[in-house]
């Protein structure tokens, strides 16, 4: 099971993979990552023939961050997204922006990305050049606990752990790019997975999950899904875009759980109650299992998008 994703591709108006080069107006356009974590080296890593330039925050593991990103032939960029040279920076770099890097949780309010996109605005009318198009994932987490129904992006926000306030605050900034002719398109993401992104080491150590009648519904996407969409609404999108970044097949949690050691041929986890998992379990692990939702994506679907992977089954699959 060491299946890695090693094709270059180009997603063509239906969404489907080709193996070739890009075309040359994609490849003169520059795309800036801006946090680029896993799903931005995934990112890279699918579009070679891309310009991209990929920040990432100084620190300890910098030169570890600065190497894989060169490995992907990337420009990397070592800057603090929050300082205001930086931001400018990353305002005149290139055409495009896809904004990875998750709110300050060290400050009360973060206003970073309001300016952003007050300085890109002023920016493209002094030169008189358009905006860069910054695409933002955020998470379906700014729906709070949906009591299993299903919502989609124009459910109502509800946004409960301070995590998800926190989004909520940021997508806020981000809607000032319809006053200011910015594209800006932001991207709802619930639970990611990938080759190093499953729930092995919770399930080898016996992990708890719910009683399948009081468990909650989630949906999931690929890192790889997930960093070829940010890129393609960039691309696709209108002026506002919100899409839901997730496969059509939500499932339980613990029936995730159970896909996942099954196909590792692992134990399934203990079920126990709520009350039970709650006394067993993180602060933020119970938060995520606090709140149901089943997900559609009905603008995912309006722009002609095609996941590689439809279900964590179909990933499974694959790797088996």
């Amino acid at each position: 099971m060491n299946h890695q994703t090693t094709f270059r591709d180009i997603d063509k108006p239906d969404g489907l993979f080709f193996k070739r080069s890009l075309p040359r107006r994609f490849r003169q356009s520059n795309v800036s990552v801006a946090g680029c974590g896993q799903v931005g080296l995934v990112l890279l890593q699918t579009f070679p023939d891309q310009h991209f330039t990929a920040t990432y925050r100084p620190g300890a593991e910098t030169e570890a961050k600065r190497a894989a990103i060169l490995a992907h032939k990337a420009r990397p960029l070592a800057i603090d997204l929050n300082s205001k040279s930086s931001l400018l920076r990353l305002i005149a770099l290139g055409h495009r922006i896809i904004w990875m890097a998750p709110p300050n949780s060290t400050i009360q309010t973060d206003n970073t990305l309001k300016k952003l996109i007050l300085w890109a605005a002023t920016r493209a009318k002094v030169h008189n050049k358009p905006a860069p198009r910054i695409s933002y994932v955020s998470t379906t987490g700014v729906y709070g606990n949906a009591q299993g129904q299903w919502i989609n992006e124009y459910t109502p926000l509800n946004a409960q752990s301070d995590r998800a306030k926190r989004r909520v605050h940021a997508e806020q900034q981000l809607r000032m790019g319809l006053k200011l002719g910015v594209h800006v398109h932001l991207l709802r993401a619930p639970g990611i997975y990938g080759d190093n992104r499953l729930p092995i080491d919770r399930i080898k150590n016996g992990t708890p999950a719910l009683l399948p009648d009081e468990d909650a519904w989630s949906n999931h996407i690929h890192e790889l899904d997930l960093g070829r969409l940010s890129r393609w609404v960039n691309y696709k999108g209108g002026v506002f875009e919100v899409l839901n970044a997730c496969d059509s097949k939500p499932s339980k949690m613990g029936d995730y759980f159970d896909l996942v050691a099954d196909a590792f041929q692992l134990p399934r986890p203990p079920r126990y109650s709520r009350a039970e998992v709650k006394q067993m379990v993180s602060p933020m692990m119970w938060s995520f299992m606090s709140e149901s939702r089943r997900i559609e994506s009905m603008n995912q679907r309006k722009l002609g998008f095609r996941l590689r992977y439809p279900s964590v089954a179909d990933f499974l699959a694959v790797k088996s």
